[in-house]
C-alpha cells in the first residue's frame, strides 16, 4: 500500500468513524445505561436516512433535513417505548416490530426502494467548496468535509448528552437503568425514564442516518442493515480502551474513538487487498466477536495466567 493510499484510507475511515459514532453512543445509552438492547436502531438509522434524502430530493435545505431526521428517529423510539411500557411487550420484540413497520414506512416516504439528491444540497457541500478555495484537491476536500462536519455534529451530540445526563432528570434515567425497583421506590416514574432513554438514543441514531445518507449520496430501504452490529463493534472497541471509573463524558469520547478504530481496521484491511470488499460484513462480525471476547479473556488471564506468572517471578 502506497503512502498516499494509506493516508486517503485513514482520512476516509476517520470521517466514517465520526459520522457513525452517534450510533455507537445510541447503543450505549440503551444497552449499557438502561441495560436493555434496543433493536429499533437499524430501522431508525434507515428512517433518518430516508427522511433526510427525501427532503433533499425535493429541494429542502440540509438543516431542515438534519432537524426532521432525528425527530423521525425519536418518534420511532417513542413507538418502541410505548409498546414496551404500556402494552408490556418484551423490549427486543418491541424493537423488531417497529423496525419491521419502518420498512414499509420508508417505502411510502420514498415512493420507491431508493432515492438520491444533488450533491450540492448536502451539508458537506459548503465545507467542500470552502476547502477547494484553499487549493485543496477535490477528493481530499470531500474527505475532509466528512471529518469536519462529523467532528462538529459529534461534539454537539456529546455535549448535549453530557449536559442532559448530568441533570436530575438524566440521573434519574441512569438510576432506572441501574436499579429499576430502587428508582421506583424513590418516586421515579421509571416508565417515563425508559421512554426518554429510547427517544434520545433513537433520535441521535436518526441524525447519524441522515449524515451517512449524504455521505453515501443516497438512501434505500436497506440502509440500516448491519448498522446494529457496526455500532456494537464500535461500542465494545471503545469500552476496551476506556479507563476504569471514567466519567460519562470520557466514555462518550472513547466510544467515539472506538467507532474511528473500527472503521480504520475495516478500511485498512480492505485497502491493503488482504480481504475483498464483499467480505466486509464477515470482517465486521469477526471484529465484533473478538471485541466482545476481550473482557472474558482479561478475566481468564487475571484468574489463571497472572497468578502463575507471579509465582514464577517470586520463585
Amino acid at each position: 500500500m502506497t503512502t498516499d493510499l494509506f493516508l486517503t484510507s485513514l482520512y476516509g475511515s476517520l470521517g466514517q468513524g465520526l459520522l457513525y459514532a452517534p450510533v455507537a453512543i445510541g447503543i450505549y445509552l440503551s444497552l449499557r445505561i438502561m441495560k436493555k438492547p434496543d433493536l429499533t436502531i437499524e430501522g431508525t438509522f434507515a428512517f433518518g436516512a430516508v427522511l433526510a434524502m427525501t427532503m433533499l430530493h425535493h429541494g429542502a435545505h440540509f438543516m431542515a433535513a438534519l432537524l426532521i431526521a432525528p425527530l423521525g428517529g425519536a418518534v420511532a423510539g417513542l413507538a418502541t417505548a410505548i409498546i414496551h411500557t404500556k402494552l408490556k411487550i418484551d423490549g427486543i420484540i418491541s424493537g423488531l416490530l417497529v423496525t419491521m413497520a419502518l420498512f414499509s414506512v420508508n417505502l411510502f416516504v420514498m415512493d420507491s426502494s431508493t432515492i438520491s439528491a444533488p450533491l450540492d444540497r448536502f451539508i458537506f457541500a459548503p465545507v467542500r467548496t470552502w476547502l477547494l478555495g484553499f487549493g485543496m484537491q477535490s477528493f481530499n476536500a470531500l474527505l475532509w468535509s466528512y471529518i469536519i462536519i462529523g467532528a462538529i455534529v459529534l461534539t454537539m451530540v456529546v455535549t448535549a448528552l453530557y449536559l442532559l445526563y448530568s441533570t436530575a432528570f438524566g440521573l434519574s434515567i441512569r438510576a432506572t437503568g441501574d436499579n429499576e425497583r430502587m428508582a421506583c421506590s424513590n418516586g421515579i416514574n421509571t416508565n417515563s425514564r425508559k421512554l426518554a432513554a429510547l427517544v434520545i438514543a433513537n433520535a441521535i441514531t436518526g441524525l447519524a442516518g441522515a449524515l451517512v445518507a449524504q455521505q453515501q449520496s443516497g438512501a434505500n430501504v436497506n440502509s440500516g442493515t448491519g448498522v446494529l452490529i457496526i455500532g456494537l463493534a464500535a461500542l465494545v472497541m471503545g469500552e476496551i480502551i476506556t479507563p476504569k471509573r471514567a466519567s460519562m463524558l470520557t466514555r462518550f469520547l472513547f466510544i467515539s474513538l472506538g467507532s474511528i478504530i473500527y472503521f480504520a481496521c475495516i478500511t485498512l484491511v480492505t485497502a491493503s487487498g488482504l480481504l475483498h470488499a464483499n467480505w466486509t460484513r464477515l470482517l465486521t462480525a469477526v471484529l465484533a466477536l473478538l471485541a466482545l471476547c476481550v473482557p472474558k479473556l482479561r478475566e481468564l488471564f487475571a484468574k489463571h495466567v497472572l497468578p502463575k506468572l507471579r509465582k514464577g517471578v517470586a520463585a
